[in-house]
């Protein structure tokens, strides 16, 4: 009776750690699996953000029939524009890398903050020095141009109405 037992406790003992040996090869497996996805959603993720980037009203202004010299001057302000934000987008990417990791401090987020805000103004007066080179009717058809792509947009993703 006693052998029995000694028998049974042997093999589960053999059972739980060959388990526990599989589990943990598949678990380092899974953890080596998961890098490169991360990596690739990471790539992803900037791939896309390129991309809209480039798109918006750059686009936009493809479609104009910009004269040479036009061109020219918009060349000029979004090369001004990308050069003098370069250092705020920098420390930007710091402060987000903060965030990540969990030590952010309050006064980094005040920052993060006057950042944004400091971005945005510049990009808005981009888009104001972008509009001061175009014709009246370069005007009126980029701004017909914009209402249509936010039609089709609206058509194409509803806004969720609000629960009553």
């Amino acid at each position: 009776m006693f052998r029995t037992r000694l028998g049974v406790a042997g093999v589960i003992l053999g059972l739980l750690v060959f388990g526990a040996s599989v589990f943990a090869q598949q678990t380092q497996q899974n953890n080596n699996a998961a890098a490169p996805q991360q990596r690739r959603a990471q790539m992803r993720r900037m791939i896309m953000r390129r991309r809209a980037m480039r798109g918006g009203m750059l686009r936009g202004f493809r479609e104009l029939n910009l004269t040479d010299q036009q061109k020219q001057q918009l060349r000029s302000i979004r090369h001004t524009q990308g050069q003098g934000a370069q250092a705020q987008r920098q420390e930007m990417r710091q402060l987000m890398e903060k965030r990540r990791a969990g030590t952010l401090t309050a006064q980094d987020e005040t920052r993060a903050k006057e950042l944004r805000q400091q971005l945005m103004q510049s990009r808005q007066g981009v888009r104001t020095q972008m509009m001061n080179v175009l014709t009246a009717d370069q005007k009126a058809k980029l701004e017909e141009m914009i209402k249509t792509r936010r039609a089709n947009h609206e058509k194409l993703n509803p806004r969720k109405r609000p629960l009553l």
